[in-house]
């Protein structure tokens, strides 16, 4: 037994080498650090159990015959992330570029039936390069089946990526079917195929990070949410992100004692909105001013900047924020911004976050370039959202809310707990300029002095679209001091969430659609 036991004892410290001193060496060189350390870093110390650890490749080519690949090529198991358990995928690039072999596939394929049957979340540290060219991997891997399960395990338990260096093919699908996805600026690159597979398809040469770097997938094309500066600062992003959700649908998000007073009333609401309305200013100073301080955590803070989104706590429980930016196309719903916020409310309703919406909103953008961009279909699959939102929600208007942008804003009569108006806010099926010059185009043309009329009837219809008008129709529940944003919205998500049950008991009810 003494002799097997040592046996046991090398092959681990040979698969604990990954791909050898050579191409560790070269992994740090790229400035990024190996699989294990990722490992090491991502879970409380100590209880990380790993799945798979002397697994091998399956190739029949003679060229492999007698060799090892490490893990083939990825680091599979459970540990603990602050104390909650958690799973990992984790891509080895020193072996085999992290490719993906049938043991490779059968791994990554077991640990998230693991980790959907325990209800637990999945991280993926993704740093492969795709199909392994020394095996078929068609005949020995359903993989279609391996995306379908991926999907599935969605809404059930969280399901994090990191694009941690060249991602290709399988690795980079993969990300793509996931809840939040972050890329190191350095190293990440997400692409259907890398660039040789342009050149040879498409005859175009194009460097990595032109191909699929994070500047392409942050900010323009939306498929990752955020960037992170290395890989430290990429897992500890990961980290904070799953501390604002529960372990599973089966769970309520995790509570925190506060250390901030839920009746506090910030003097600064006061300064935000400018006199001339006309002028833009920051959303998220305001919500800086309401949220517990420094819990606000910002998910696509580069991607359709008009509309802000991100995880915030009130009073210590979570909440989903989804804010219009005025500083950026006027906080409008475009398509981009729409489907920003259709995906994080279908997150929140997922994991049981309650939302609030702080609307500043002057509607749907129009133009040619948003029609051709689907701005109608994407707004209105928002409503598609909120209408199977089963979570409390709150609604405060800050300064405008007109039509369907409003509605994307969840206004009124969308099952609110509450809904609020600052003193300043301008309501209407559409801003009253404009409204004015569609409905009196004939009057305004025929007239002596078209910008006194056009004034004119601007003062009359103004009269009608302030907050009072809503509060005395009873479509706004109740007009607000700005400083008492902060204590109503705490009071009215506690009042809320009395309708969990006790004991927790809650359950899956959708899915996250990428």
């Amino acid at each position: 037994m003494e002799n097997d036991i040592e046996y046991l004892k090398k092959r681990r410290e040979e698969a604990l080498k990954m791909g050898g001193p050579d191409k560790v060496a070269r992994q740090h060189k790229e400035g990024k650090l190996t699989v294990r350390k990722r490992v090491d870093i991502l879970f409380d110390q100590g209880t990380f159990q790993e799945y798979g650890l002397l697994a091998t490749h399956q190739s029949h080519r003679a060229e492999m015959a007698d060799k090892i690949t490490p893990a083939d090529g990825v680091v599979t198991g459970f540990g603990k992330i602050n104390g909650r358990r958690a799973g990992v995928i984790a891509e080895d690039f020193t072996v085999r570029g992290g490719s993906v072999g049938i043991t490779h596939g059968m791994k990554k394929m077991r640990m998230v039936f693991l980790a959907t049957q325990e209800k637990v979340p999945l991280v993926w540290l993704l740093d492969g390069a795709g199909a392994r060219a020394e095996e078929y991997i068609a005949e020995g891997l359903p993989m279609v089946a391996h995306q379908l399960n991926i999907a599935r395990m969605s809404g059930i338990a969280p399901q994090v990526g990191i694009v941690m260096g060249p991602s290709a093919g399988d690795s980079s699908l993969c990300a793509s079917l996931l809840e939040f996805i972050i890329m190191t600026k350095p190293t990440g690159m997400m692409a259907a195929g890398g660039p040789p597979v342009v050149l040879s398809a498409l005859g175009q040469v194009v460097s990595k990070e032109e191909l699929g770097g994070w500047k392409i997938h942050c900010t323009e094309s939306g498929v990752a949410d955020n960037p992170a500066e290395d890989d430290i600062d990429a897992i500890k992003m990961a980290k904070r992100y799953l501390s604002y959700l529960p372990t599973s649908a089966y769970e309520y998000p995790p509570y925190v004692e506060p250390d901030d007073d839920p009746d506090r009333m910030d003097e600064e609401l006061l300064h935000i909105l400018p006199e001339n309305l006309r002028q833009p200013y920051d959303m998220k100073r305001i919500i800086n001013c309401v949220v517990d301080k420094g819990s606000f955590f910002e998910i696509k803070p580069l991607y359709a900047k008009e509309m802000i989104t991100g995880f915030a706590r009130m009073n210590g429980h979570v909440v989903g924020i989804v804010a219009n930016q005025p500083l950026v196309l006027a906080g409008s719903i475009t398509a981009r911004a729409a489907q920003k916020e259709r995906h994080f409310i279908d997150l929140c309703n997922a994991y049981h976050i309650p939302l609030l919406f702080l609307a500043d909103v002057p509607g749907v953008m129009t133009g040619p370039d948003s029609e051709k961009e689907g701005a109608l279909r994407y707004g209105l699959a928002i409503a598609y959202s909120l209408a199977y939102a089963d979570v409390p929600k709150i609604t405060v208007v800050i300064h405008k809310a007109f039509g369907m942008g409003g509605c994307a804003m969840c206004g009124y009569g969308a099952g609110q707990t509450l809904t609020l108006a600052w003193p300043r806010v301008d309501f209407g099926s559409i801003p009253t300029d404009g409204g004015v010059l569609a409905a009196y185009k004939s009057e305004l043309e025929k007239a002596e002095d078209p910008q006194a009329l056009r004034k004119e009837l601007e003062e009359k219809f103004a009269k009608y679209s302030g907050p009072y008008p809503a509060a005395g129709a009873f479509n706004v529940d109740d007009v607000i001091d700005p400083r008492e944003t902060r204590p109503r919205v705490v009071r009215a998500f506690e009042l809320a969430l009395s309708r969990r049950v006790v004991p927790p008991s809650p359950a899956m009810r959708i899915g996250v659609m990428p």
